[in-house]
């Protein structure tokens, strides 16, 4: 028995929904955690699966979620500040309580292939939570996922897609970056949730199939859209400066600005410049390009800009 968190998110619904339609487990060999004890899945409620109510904020109820089962996928909280940690301690603790042996976590690539150390200051509660599971005694897997694809304007100065005319497109710094589709891996991430138990003491790398800097990105929306874009590269504090003065954000999450200008140095650092073959592996075809999602990624109407965790 392995338990899901995190399926009603972007990447676990994903995983979900492929382990159901591929037929990766068997409905009685997996349970589902959510916040409020409850599914939106379709083929989930479908299939009878069990869902209990687990909440990061609530140990208690973590325990419960989890007793029973040998394996936990944690998928990290949703926020890039450093509460996360306190709640995936939370998550860790109620799973060794409940008798849980194996965790299987979500981090990110930034870091470099090791992710030990990094620059950007939405890692720091990944690094954190890695290094209390391996010290936990429990058995794990660390699935480190790259930047999605479709949030490569939140990198381009929270460029808004909708608007029209020219666009200038003010951030810190810039590098190559391992962009990656969503769907992609979500999809490979069901393959390792369903051989959970072969990816014992593993570090996966999920990579996109090319690096490509911000700029890079930029251009090629110019070119699909016509929409002339200018980057102005201007180091952290002026384009945090820049940020505030434009009211990018809204005056709540002006603070959150440090934290967006860290993604970039980090990436100028070369912390993802690497590629690594263990999405294609687990697809078993290749990853999607920026390029070849061009029609999602580049369109207001299927990719408006998410600034909601941005806290």
């Amino acid at each position: 028995m392995i338990v899901l968190t995190g399926t009603s998110g972007g990447l676990a619904s994903v995983a979900l929904e492929t382990i159901l339609e591929q037929k990766l487990l068997q409905p009685t060999e997996f349970r589902l955690s959510s916040w409020n004890g409850q599914t939106k899945s379709k083929k989930a409620i479908d299939a009878g699966i069990e869902v209990r109510r687990g909440d990061f904020k609530y140990p208690d109820t973590l325990v419960h979620a989890f007793e029973g089962a040998e394996a936990l996928f944690l998928v990290s909280y949703p926020s890039v500040g450093e509460e996360r940690f306190h709640y995936h301690r939370n998550a860790i603790d109620a799973a060794k309580a409940a008798g849980v042996r194996h965790i299987l976590y979500t981090s990110l690539t930034f870091g470099g292939i090791t992710g030990e150390q990094s620059h950007a200051g939405v890692m720091q509660a990944h690094i954190q939570t890695v290094r209390y599971l391996k010290a936990s005694g429990l058995k794990w897997t660390i699935l480190r996922f790259p930047t999605y694809n479709h949030l490569w304007n939140n990198f381009a100065g929270f460029l808004r897609l909708e608007e029209k005319g020219d666009a200038k497109v003010v951030i810190p710094d810039d590098g190559p970056n391992h962009w990656a589709s969503r769907e992609d891996l979500g999809e490979a991430a069901a393959q390792v949730i369903a051989n959970w138990r072969d990816h014992e003491s593993q570090t996966i790398n999920f990579t996109g199939p090319q690096l490509l800097t911000i700029s890079d990105i930029a251009r090629l929306y110019s070119k699909y859209t016509g929409r002339q874009v200018d980057i102005e590269i201007v180091g952290t504090e002026k384009a945090i400066d820049y940020h505030k003065q434009h009211k990018t954000l809204p005056p709540e999450q002006e603070d959150f600005l440090s934290n967006w200008a860290s993604w970039h140095v980090t990436l100028a650092k070369g912390e993802t410049s690497f590629l690594d073959p263990a999405l294609e592996n687990l697809l078993g075809r290749k990853p999607k390009t920026v390029e070849a999602m061009s029609d999602q990624l580049f369109s207001s109407d299927s990719n408006a800009l998410d600034t909601k965790d941005f806290n």
